[in-house]
């Protein structure tokens, strides 16, 4: 009877960890609306300096002091648009790089389509920047040309980043739950559910983790999409004499070559139809004199 009640026990306490691990799993997984209110970035602080990885802590250690200032204002994620016109296109190309090297930004994209006849030159530049460093930049682009748009967007990101670092948490304290029962004495079976069920948090750990770390870094370098123009538009090169007149005897005799080949081939046409066009002129022949022998025999009409 002791062995039998000592076995019960043993499966209700693994029952009950499972549970509550699978049930703190369950709320880390269930979205969040909270809005970047006092309480919800007091949870941010929290999470931050309290419950993060012993991984993140060695790869990235920062002062309580960062972190605190870091969260008491709103998480933005910053886009410019600027475009600018010029005289000289590839001098304002080169005055990029050097701001890029001044503010330790990065070009992402550049797209030069050409030189199109009676077009002014365009291109477009895909800049990245600390969020610090982008007035200064916008300031310092400005300089190169005449503005003819300017458009500064911001999307506020607090409450995702409190959300995902509160899944977080719970998805670590779920982690340490489900590590802790697998420490517990169980049957094959009970291991290897609480073994795939550690597997689930895990990657939803990764998963979210993944997301934090690219809000951040949007929130960290701004993006600014730069249209450089020309301020007038490119003439067509115009030709020598010689070239043009060398240019105009290629397409006469082109032109010629064209049309003796068609000749020739209408030709081959008519010599491959010839029996049958010979049989149509015949027949076409003698109708006309059978026509005018009837004629001629008809007597004149008084």
């Amino acid at each position: 009877m002791r062995l039998g009640t000592r076995s019960v026990q043993s499966k209700t306490v693994w029952a009950v960890g499972l549970l509550s691990a699978i049930a703190l799993v369950g709320c880390s997984g269930a979205p969040s609306n909270l809005a970047p209110s006092e309480t919800a970035m007091s949870d941010l602080e929290v999470a931050t300096s309290g419950d993060q990885a012993p991984a993140a802590r060695e790869a990235a250690p920062a002062s309580p002091v960062a972190t605190s200032n870091f969260q008491s204002r709103t998480q933005l994620i910053k886009q410019a648009t600027l475009q600018l016109e010029m005289a000289d296109v590839d001098a304002a190309i080169a005055a990029v790089s050097d701001i890029l090297a001044q503010y330790q930004g990065d070009l992402l994209q550049l797209s030069d389509a050409g030189t199109a006849e009676d077009q002014p030159r365009q291109v477009t530049l895909q800049l990245r920047v600390p969020q610090a460093n982008l007035e200064a930049t916008l300031t310092a682009l400005k300089q190169l040309g005449e503005v003819n748009h300017q458009a500064i967007t911001a999307s506020d990101v607090s409450g995702q980043l409190v959300d995902l670092q509160a899944r977080i948490r719970n998805l670590r304290k779920s982690e340490e739950s489900l590590l802790a029962i697998m420490e517990r004495s169980g049957s094959i079976a009970e291991v290897l559910e609480v073994s795939r069920e550690l597997s689930t948090v895990r990657e939803a750990i990764e998963r979210n983790d993944a997301q934090l770390q690219s809000l951040q870094n949007q929130v960290a370098y701004s993006t600014i999409n730069l249209t450089l123009m020309s301020d007038q538009a490119v003439a067509p090169p115009s030709s020598p004499i010689g070239e043009t007149l060398s240019q105009t005897w290629e397409t006469a005799s082109g032109a010629m070559q064209t049309m003796s080949v068609g000749l020739l081939q209408v030709l081959l046409w008519l010599l491959a139809f010839s029996p049958y066009i010979g049989i149509l002129v015949l027949s076409g022949w003698l109708g006309r004199r059978t026509w005018q022998q009837r004629r001629s025999l008809q007597p004149p009409i008084d």
